[in-house]
């Protein structure tokens, strides 16, 4: 383990950052952490997870040193239901921290990746934690970013992107987290302040989901047409009504 750095900033939050070299995972490190007191703005970072993992388990595939791994620790006093708004929050910081970064235009595809030349350059994973009065007691944000890759397995070849390929030059992971925990720090003050509806004009204005054909986890289909104030995704169905996703795996779907 490296030393703990700390990251002020004009925000509401102090970022504690302690940077790891091998660790199963920064989302497992980090809620040992939060399991035992850590306090809001704890972060986590690695050159390598052996056990990385995004949404529904699946496998995060990451070289040593060349993608940025965090996971950050935060307590917001809002209840459960609200804490997969803070997937919002997130996708949108990283946007607004990869053009100030690295130069790099993105997008965000609900719920919680975030695009650039129609491949992945981002995962956001968000889990929560209740006490036992049913409170929220701690969330856990992971945010995974391609910098310095090069190539990619065969699986992902098609799929993925970094930030080295988009902008056509190395990128330094100390600057691209330096600009992630300020942008996250000023939208997370701007959620906790005003809600949602600052965070939602921004996603709308990034996302690339809006105004695609979708199959929905239901499977019926229809084109994206709205996030609303809950954060969730609004779908014009093919016949001609409007149904709600608040959850569960979408995909693009082919023309009617």
């Amino acid at each position: 383990m490296r030393a703990t750095s700390a990251v002020s900033g004009p925000h509401l939050v102090r970022w504690v950052v302690r940077e790891l070299d091998t660790v199963d995972s920064t989302q497992a490190e980090l809620g040992r952490l939060a399991r035992a007191g850590a306090p809001e703005g704890t972060a986590v970072t690695a050159l390598h997870q052996v056990a990385g993992r995004g949404r529904w388990s699946r496998s995060w595939w990451d070289t040593p040193g060349e993608s940025l791994l965090a996971s950050i620790l935060l307590r917001p006093p809002i209840p459960p239901s609200r804490a997969p708004q803070l997937t919002l929050v997130a996708a949108v910081a990283v946007v607004e921290a990869l053009q100030a970064a690295a130069g790099v235009g993105a997008r965000i595809r609900w719920p919680n990746d975030v695009m650039a030349a129609g491949r992945k350059l981002c995962g956001i994973l968000a889990e929560a934690s209740s006490r036992a009065d049913g409170g929220l007691q701690h969330v856990l944000l992971g945010i995974g970013i391609n910098v310095n890759q090069t190539a990619f397995p065969p699986e992902l070849a098609d799929r993925a992107t970094s930030l080295r390929l988009l902008a056509a030059a190395p990128q330094e992971r100390a600057a691209v987290l330096a600009s992630l925990l300020d942008a996250l720090g000023r939208w997370y003050d701007a959620y906790l302040r005003d809600g949602l509806g600052p965070v939602r004009e921004a996603w709308r204005a990034a996302s690339a989901t809006l105004g695609e054909r979708l199959a929905m986890p239901d499977g019926r289909a229809g084109v994206a047409v709205d996030l609303d104030e809950e954060g969730s995704l609004v779908v014009r169905t093919d016949d001609g009504g409007l149904a709600r996703v608040s959850s569960g795996e979408i995909a693009v779907a082919a023309a009617p």
